[in-house]
């Protein structure tokens, strides 16, 4: 009888280990998940000021001070922008990382850059960036 509980308990293991990894295969980060989705590169535009729409660069004006993510839809185009706040000097870029498509988003990258010495300028900055893509009325992901 011992032989017959010593095999039913190992039974009993095994089967809760091979539950608990179907389980937990499916709780993956959404940054694997991701990787997995086919992305596809989007063609973008970066934009001027003179470029953009009139409440666009109204918006942009009233939360340059802070940082800030934020798109903004025509009939045509879709304008993704983001800004980096108050900036205690001038010469800084903004960097797209990536911009592509997911199934169900649109995921935007950029990183800040700060200036290279020689490049450095007295006074305060408000860093931003805006890319125009073909409206695509998907949800826009800020990385």
């Amino acid at each position: 009888m011992c032989r017959k509980k010593r095999g039913r308990i190992q039974l009993v293991i095994v089967c809760l280990f091979l539950s608990g990894i179907c389980l937990f295969s499916g709780c993956m980060p959404n940054k694997e998940k991701e990787e997995i989705q086919e992305q596809v590169t989007i063609d973008f535009t970066v934009c001027h000021d003179e470029n953009l729409p009139k409440e666009l660069k109204q918006l942009i004006e009233e939360k340059k001070e802070k940082p800030f993510k934020l798109s903004y839809q025509t009939k045509e185009y879709t304008y993704i922008a983001t800004g980096y706040g108050q900036q205690t000097m001038g010469g800084y870029s903004i960097q797209v990382k990536a911009l592509y498509e997911l199934e169900n988003v649109v995921v935007f990258k950029t990183t800040l850059k700060g200036p290279n010495p020689e490049e450095e300028k007295e006074g305060v900055s408000y860093p931003y960036i805006v890319v125009k893509i073909q409206n695509l009325d998907k949800t826009i992901s800020f990385r």
